[in-house]
């Protein structure tokens, strides 16, 4: 039998969180500077302010995310891919575990509303989005995702029932 594949990969929209703590990074280098510079007027303590605020610009929390889902023979993982280089793995879960897949929005998903979202999509309002029920150690999770066409049709194929459209 032939190994069920496909991968999608997105741009996504950076989230609200994500960019709030880049802004604020950026205005604490400038308050450090000013406080530096015009209350306590060391300039000797101005070395110690440019080397925090390169620190701090180093570690800036990217704009640049894409998420990449990789379905193998029902087997789903979501990568989170930062700047276009750094991958970081952030799930991977098999079909077995999941209850439902439905878009979000659907009547069948509003029961699951108390449970944790993990959030994989694109964060467009116009894309497609979906959610899905799965099972864990710890108990249930929701993963909100953005798949397309081809890993729509190779989960139906794999699990038919889970999947609502």
């Amino acid at each position: 039998m032939e190994e069920l594949y496909s991968e999608t990969y997105l741009k996504a929209k950076p989230s609200q969180k994500r960019l709030m703590a880049r802004i604020g990074l950026i205005i604490l280098c400038f308050v450090l500077v000013y406080v530096d510079l015009f209350i306590l007027g060391s300039t000797a303590g101005l070395f110690f302010v440019v080397v925090a605020d390169c620190f701090i610009i180093y570690f800036l929390p990217s704009k640049d995310i894409a998420y990449e889902y990789v379905f193998v023979d029902g087997q789903i993982d979501f990568d989170c891919i930062i700047k276009g280089n750094k991958r970081k793995h952030k799930k991977r879960t098999d079909l077995e575990k999941i209850d439902l897949i439905a878009p979000e929005g659907a009547p069948s998903l509003n029961q699951f509303q108390n449970l944790p979202l993990l959030d994989f999509s694109s964060g467009n309002r116009d894309d497609k989005h979906f959610i899905a029920i799965s099972r864990t150690d710890s108990g249930q999770e929701r993963i909100k995702f953005t798949p397309d066409e081809k890993l729509i049709e190779n989960m139906k194929f794999k699990g038919r029932s889970k999947i609502q459209c």
